[in-house]
């Protein structure tokens, strides 16, 4: 049985004018997600821009999240980092407020790694945090790292960790390898970073998704992985599923980070949403730019799909 699975939404982190976090939306993002039907939230990974944060700032919203009554058991913060003592430290942090698990990179920059260095980064974190019921998520993102997660390296991790390392994310899009990621390992929760993967991914026995779309259809991935083993009885499933597809499509025809937060900011009518950190560029005009207004009429039928189930 497997120790992890739902769908959590890889969450945005909204930004003031001065590019420090803005606290007060972040809250309500997150209360607004989980109003969506997610499992929780996975604060601080890709979608997060966690990577141009620095450790500070990550471990104080965490906290102000926690001291807003987010309940920890639905946050699955990312820790890591290509600094072995910031992971380490984030990871630790997270660990201490009993968060449901932290989602790990590799260790990045480097390439051609081996794969016993990389076991070397996850076996230093896991016993300096040094808690045998802390559960981790492995991140497998190499087009983003180039450190890919192999095989090799999850089977070894496993045998050494049998309590701890629970699931793995994977992002590569190569739906092939986490089928066989699933067949491979048992009891192992693999979960789809891919938002139109994840239904095929879950019939075969995959643990659910972890998504930057959720961010905007989340109310829609969360019904489809929820109620698919009723696919026959819901009349207009597969239009569910082909319009996320084409919500995919939409947020990855552009930079998915900046789309979706033009996005909110003419939702929401903030325009702090449309805030984003460097190396990111904003969508200037939003309430004019294309993609923008595409998504936005295709989130318009996510409820009208979902009432007439």
């Amino acid at each position: 049985m497997l120790k992890i699975s739902g769908v959590y939404s890889a969450a945005l982190t909204p930004l003031k004018q001065d590019l420090s976090i803005n606290q007060d939306l972040f809250l309500r993002h997150c209360q607004y997600l989980m109003r969506q039907g997610h499992d929780g939230l996975a604060i601080f990974g890709t979608t997060g821009e966690a990577n141009s944060f620095s450790s500070q700032e990550k471990k104080d919203n965490l906290e102000f999240l926690l001291s807003n009554r987010i309940d920890p058991k639905v946050l699955i913060p990312g820790t890591g980092s290509s600094s072995l003592i910031d992971a380490i430290d984030m990871t630790k942090h997270a660990a201490k407020y009993k968060v449901r698990a932290v989602l790990l990179l590799p260790p990045y920059y480097y390439k051609n790694v081996s794969d016993e260095g990389i076991i070397n980064y996850y076996r230093h974190i896991i016993e300096r945090v040094g808690d045998n019921e802390f559960q981790y998520i492995l991140y497998h993102i190499p087009q983003n790292t180039y450190v890919p997660i192999n095989f090799k390296i999850i089977e070894i991790l496993l045998k050494l960790y049998p309590n701890n390392v629970v699931g793995i994310k994977d992002s590569s899009g190569d739906s092939d390898r986490m089928l066989k990621t699933v067949k491979y390992f048992n009891n192992f929760a693999v979960f789809c970073g891919h938002d139109s993967l994840a239904l095929n991914l879950c019939k075969r026995g995959g643990a659910g998704a972890i998504t930057a779309g959720t961010n905007v259809c989340g109310r829609l991935l969360s019904f489809i992985i929820k109620n698919y083993k009723k696919e026959t009885e819901i009349k207009n499933f597969v239009e569910m599923q082909k319009l996320l597809q084409q919500i995919r499509e939409v947020i990855t025809s552009h930079e998915p980070i900046s789309l979706m937060k033009a996005y909110f900011s003419i939702a929401d009518n903030l325009p702090d949403w449309n805030n984003v950190l460097p190396p990111l560029n904003k969508i200037d005009n939003p309430e004019n730019d294309k993609l923008v207004l595409i998504l936005k009429e295709h989130l318009k039928k996510i409820d009208q799909l979902i009432a007439n189930s």
